[in-house]
């Protein structure tokens, strides 16, 4: 295993074995139908969620779809959801955001289901992807930069008096 997968596994160790086994296997799946993509993989401690973006770019908010990890279910987001609600009959798509939309999966035959493998098809159709079956796939953790991010917003939310200023460092 790489050092990236070894950082995956310890995340996925958080959460209960049926997570586990559902987050393993659907990553597997869109591995399989997203070839050359970056597995882009976000931690956000403060929401106890894993989160793995299948991204062109290495940027997960350039990701057409990802899955995420919370301890009682799995989500499959669509970066482009609010676009794709317009073509989903079934109305499977869930949330409000200005962008992102997710369908709840407790198994990995709903990932399999018609419903959503069109979802996934127009996802990828409206992000214009050419997917390259030979390409290397390749994962980037972003958990150590979200962690720095907060350790700076905690330290620019102090109060001011116990903030240094210029004036008092002369």
């Amino acid at each position: 295993m790489t050092n990236a997968e070894t950082q995956l596994a310890s995340y996925f160790a958080k959460y209960e074995p049926a997570i586990v086994k559902l987050g393993k296997a659907l990553r597997a799946k869109l591995r399989a139908r997203l070839p050359g993509l970056f597995e882009v993989v976000y931690v956000y401690e403060s929401q106890n969620t894993l989160l793995i973006a299948y991204s062109p770019t290495g940027r997960g908010y350039d990701a057409p779809c990802s899955i995420g990890l919370y301890p009682d279910r799995v989500n499959l987001f669509f970066g482009q959801g609010a676009q794709l609600s317009k073509s989903d009959p079934n109305k499977l798509l869930q949330g409000s955001g200005k962008t992102v939309r997710h369908v709840v999966l407790n198994s990995v035959a709903d990932f399999d289901r018609a419903e959503i493998q069109a979802l996934m098809a127009a996802a990828m159709k409206l992000a214009n992807l050419r997917l390259d079956p030979s390409a290397k796939d390749s994962m980037i953790i972003k958990a150590e930069a979200q962690k720095q991010r907060a350790r700076r917003a905690r330290k620019a939310a102090r109060p001011a008096s116990t903030r240094r200023t210029a004036k008092a460092r002369r």
